[in-house]
């Protein structure tokens, strides 16, 4: 009995002393690391004090960069430099500790965000260095040669400079890319939380989709300013059609192609040479030519003219068909390039240089005119154009020459602090697609097309969406129809992916007059729309309500396109829904999706629901979207 009792009392005391000694081991270890999480902190504590310094710093850089005052965002690089090398110094014990399970990542997250800000700051820099030799030329303040002169003359100089400029691009191309990579291996999504009113996740991922593009178009940048000054006529005289699209009558690019201009530029120096209306040139072509079904069936014309070969989304494939019977007209001029513009570029510029006096024309002006609740400039040009009167007017479509010579006119005497708004308006509207570009010059139009200003269907292979309208008959009615289209989506059991679109159109606006005999300018009426959804090749259609026959399911410049046909009256909302699955089963589907403008569309309005998200947003130009699935 003693024994037991012994070997019952010498277990216990073995599990008490192993007890003490755990109890001390993890006292010791818990110690341990009190005293490196007191260290972590008090180190963490530095580096978030030094890091606090660097935002109003970066904030301060912008706003020398926005006010183009390089001496002054020259020295707060540098003050950014210094305190990025402070924070480094502070941060450099707890890199050490990156092995630490879970708090290590974001120790590693830290490095790589310092990395990225210092090489954003040396590519800052290297900018700086490239342009302030010339910045009285390119409009910053700091030294340079450039005195005075007209804006002409400063136009000119601007394109003598891009040459030198221009191998800067690659430097500050390879430090962007270090940039890029290292935001790239930060994962935002570990950081979904509010500071200051701000989520830190949703601010990360913007910031990446920012650095990204912008280190993409620095590089496709590269190419395109070196050919600007060819373009120019740097090294030779060069003309260019603009056609001018009526977006009040939408078609596949732009709107009906009713009147061109020349323009002739010989060394920076840019003049408007003739105008003409579209069916002026139609009177001088004379192939007859089939037009495609929907132009026949509703515009109900015998001959596919030249004023209807915008009918492709597509603005290369339009200027292509046009061109090959254009070259061929005799009497008119031998060009280089087409440039296509619609209304929404001319309202733009008429808001910075103001009402705008056309000899033989009027007055125009980008003021609300009462009688359309539009811009003054488009309801003159449509009373000038197509108001019925009795008797014939000539080339009463001919005003846009005119115009353009004012305008040029006024554009180059502008004072100083217009250039800036101007060359904004010019690069927006460009983002846009209110104005496109299609050269003769197969390079010139590679990098056009590189840069996404011509116009053209992206050829992704990932998924896809634009929808596209055609008006063939209805007036002027664009004007007053607003656009909203929402898409949903469901991932069945076997990963079969389903999306349904629902596009709305809704016309604002009461009828015009339409009748000929009551002499009033025609607006707005039903429009016979022709609608087309260009989703990934491969897509099956299910269903599709809403319209007014049966939907053909096509193939066109590498996509599926879904077409159908709808009426939209005056005052009232027309919806057509369509329904089909990708190509892809949810495990092997993109991980983006592109969504393309039609070239001279208002910015419709659009919710998409994606796989780990909704976005809702105004489509004012193309918008890539990474999926997480």
């Amino acid at each position: 009995m003693d024994i037991v009792e012994n070997s019952q009392s010498d277990v216990k005391q073995m599990v008490n002393m192993k007890k003490r000694f755990f109890l001390f081991g993890l006292g010791i270890l818990l110690l341990i690391f009190a005293l490196i999480g007191g260290m972590i902190g008090l180190q963490a504590k530095k580096v978030y004090a030094g890091a606090l310094k660097i935002q109003p710093l970066l904030e301060k850089a912008q706003g020398n960069f926005t006010s183009q005052d390089l001496p002054a965002l020259r020295s707060t690089l540098a003050e950014i430099n210094d305190q990025i090398g402070s924070v480094k110094n502070s941060y450099s014990p707890l890199s050490q500790l990156k092995f630490i399970p879970f708090g290590g990542k974001y120790i590693t997250d830290g490095q790589h965000l310092l990395t990225a800000v210092a090489a954003g700051v040396e590519a800052s820099e290297i900018l700086v260095d490239a342009v302030e030799p010339y910045a009285d030329v390119l409009g910053f303040q700091g030294s340079g040669s450039f005195t005075g002169g007209t804006a002409e003359d400063r136009v000119i100089a601007i394109l003598g400079t891009l040459d030198k400029v221009a191998p800067k691009l690659d430097d500050m191309s390879e430090k962007l890319k270090i940039v890029d990579g290292e935001l790239a291996q930060i994962d935002e999504n570990r950081y979904n939380f509010t500071f200051k009113e701000k989520n830190i996740a949703e601010q990360a991922k913007k910031a990446k989709e920012v650095v990204h593009a912008l280190t993409v178009g620095i590089s496709d940048a590269r190419p395109a300013i070196e050919v600007l000054p060819k373009i120019a006529g740097m090294d030779g005289e060069k003309k260019y059609m603009v056609l001018f699209h009526n977006d009040g009558e939408l078609r596949g690019t732009g709107g009906f192609m009713t009147a061109y201009g020349i323009l002739r530029v010989d060394k920076g120096k840019v003049a408007a040479e003739k105008s003409s209306d579209i069916y002026d040139l139609d009177g001088k072509f004379k192939e007859r030519l089939q037009p495609p079904g929907p132009i026949k069936k509703y515009l109900k014309v015998p001959y596919w003219y030249l004023r209807d070969m915008n009918y492709s989304p597509d603005f290369k494939q339009n200027m292509d068909l046009f061109y090959s019977y254009y070259k061929n007209i005799k009497g008119e001029p031998k060009i280089d390039g087409i440039i296509g513009v619609d209304t929404n570029f001319l309202v733009s510029l008429l808001k910075i240089l103001g009402p705008t006096d056309v000899p033989g024309f009027g007055r125009f002006s980008a003021e609300n005119d009462p009688r359309c609740n539009c811009p003054q400039v488009v309801y003159q040009l449509e009373l000038i154009a197509d108001r019925p009167v009795a008797t014939v007017l000539e080339n009463r479509k001919g005003s846009l020459g005119p115009m353009m010579r004012e305008i040029i006119f006024k554009a180059y005497a502008a004072p100083k602090p217009w250039w800036d708004d101007l060359l904004r308006a010019f690069g927006d509207d460009i983002s846009a697609k209110h104005i496109v570009f299609y050269f003769m010059d197969e390079n010139l139009q590679s990098i056009a097309e590189k840069l996404n200003i011509a116009g053209k269907i992206d050829n992704t292979g990932e998924d896809y969406l634009m929808v596209v309208d055609s008006n063939f008959g209805g007036a002027k009615s664009n004007l007053f129809i607003k656009e909203d289209v929402s898409q949903e989506m469901t991932i069945g059991n076997d990963g079969t992916i389903t999306k349904k679109l629902t596009v709305t159109y809704t016309n604002t606006a009461p009828a015009s007059n339409c009748n000929l005999e009551a002499g009033q300018l025609c607006l707005n009426a039903t429009v016979p729309d022709v609608t087309r959804v260009y989703v990934p090749l491969g897509s099956k259609l299910v269903e599709a309500i809403g319209f007014d026959d049966q939907v053909e399911v096509k193939e066109d410049s590498g996509k599926t396109v879904l077409e159908g046909f709808v009426r939209i009256s005056p005052q009232s909302s027309t919806k057509t829904i369509y329904t089909y699955t990708l190509p892809w089963k949810s495990s092997q589907a993109p991980k983006n999706f592109l969504i393309q403008k039609q070239v001279g569309k208002e910015n419709p309005h659009y919710k998409i629901e994606l796989p780990d998200r909704v976005e809702e947003f105004d489509l004012s130009s193309d918008k890539n979207f990474s999926v997480n699935r």
